[in-house]
């Protein structure tokens, strides 16, 4: 299926089939699925259980700039034990591509209901839009972000080792040096991140809501205790792991007693205010719509300014639970994007004048076909 620059619409029932098509294009911009982290779920069940074979691929366009996205999931057929083995790989114009390489090649902002989970969720739901945000159009970051991750493994595995009597407390030395190293890198371009979100977040609900002050503060885990977090507006990465280094000192005790890091960017967390009130506590389930698509709206413009092209939106079911107004408005924000994928179960929901000027499809039982002109 090629589909042309501008809006596209895709109408199917109630259901996961026009949701598992944004999805997909989803997958070849971040390689991994937006609601899971196992990809044995991207696949059906008779190809997870008896074994198959499963590619997702693309072509994007922009002027002279070409990419062809393609992921290919193999499932062995099942052994005598457990579930068969599955293998994934990447590859960008046909050439094998580790996950660092692959993701930013397509720059795709995709937005869902579940998405409601970056304002009224845990703090993970946030740090996860600021990674894939980043990551974009940020390979370092990203290669940086799974350097981290790395060390947070093995230095919990150390933390329980010393509980447990069979290492020294000693050994800690390395991997607090590793973690504020890599961590101070994260929680700097973070911060930089957060600050270039909220210069169009911040329009962008405003027109969307009509009404009420959305602010954006990065809160880094750079000490020990739970009061406010430090301004590392105008301090560098070297500040930044000094302070990571000795917040880790200092809570050694708790850490060995836990077992498990409880500083670094693995706790950090973006906060998320409506007119000075934390929004995930006071917002309403519609204002907390407004401000989740005010994110994703200028997660679009920033990815734009840093990768140097237009991001694909892909808009799972975006107009539903607004109203006429909220509903001409986003319109009109997408509009001006090069390429805008939109599903939705009621076209009514659409004004005429953009439905006239969009591309029309139907999805049913997985199956896509172009509305008749």
């Amino acid at each position: 299926m090629e589909l042309e620059p501008g809006l596209s619409i895709f109408q199917g029932e109630n259901g996961q089939g026009k949701s598992n098509l944004l999805e997909a294009a989803y997958l070849l911009a971040i390689a991994r699925s937006p609601r899971s982290s196992n990809d044995r779920e991207l696949v059906n069940r008779d190809v997870a259980q008896l074994g198959g074979h499963v590619q997702v691929l693309g072509v994007g366009r922009e002027r002279d700039f070409i990419v062809r996205a393609q992921m290919d999931i193999e499932v062995s057929a099942p052994g005598n034990m457990g579930s068969p083995p599955m293998r994934k790989s990447l590859r960008v114009n046909g050439v094998l591509r580790t996950a660092g390489e692959f993701v930013g090649n397509m720059n795709i902002v995709f937005f869902e209901a579940s998405d409601l989970e970056i304002i009224t969720g845990a703090p993970s739901f946030r740090r996860r839009y600021l990674d894939i945000l980043i990551s974009q159009s940020d390979a370092v970051y990203l290669k940086n972000r799974q350097r981290y991750s790395r060390v947070v493994a093995q230095r919990n595995q150390l933390l329980r080792r010393v509980r447990e009597g069979r290492a020294e407390i000693d050994e800690l030395e390395f991997w607090d040096g590793r973690l504020s190293h890599e961590g101070a890198a994260i929680v700097e371009r973070r911060n930089k991140a957060v600050a270039d979100l909220a210069q169009y977040a911040i329009p962008t609900h405003q027109k969307l809501s009509g009404g009420g002050m959305l602010s954006l503060t990065y809160r880094p885990r750079l000490t020990v205790s739970e009061g406010p977090a430090r301004d590392i507006s105008d301090i560098g990465a070297a500040a930044i792991a000094a302070d990571i280094l000795n917040a880790l000192r200092a809570a050694r005790g708790r850490e060995v007693a836990q077992g498990m890091s409880i500083i670094g960017p693995h706790r950090d967390d973006l906060e998320i205010r409506l007119d000075g009130q934390q929004a995930g506590a006071y917002s309403s389930r519609g204002q907390a719509r407004s401000i989740a698509l005010a994110l994703k709206l200028a997660e679009a413009a920033v990815v734009a300014d840093s990768a140097g092209r237009t991001p694909v939106l892909a808009l799972d079911d975006v107009l539903s639970e607004l109203d006429a107004n909220r509903r001409r408005l986003v319109l009109e924000e997408v509009a001006v994007y090069d390429q805008t994928l939109l599903t939705t179960t009621d076209l009514a929901l659409i004004e005429a004048q953009y439905l006239s000027g969009a591309k029309r499809f139907t999805v049913h039982r997985g199956t896509v076909r172009a509305h008749a002109a």
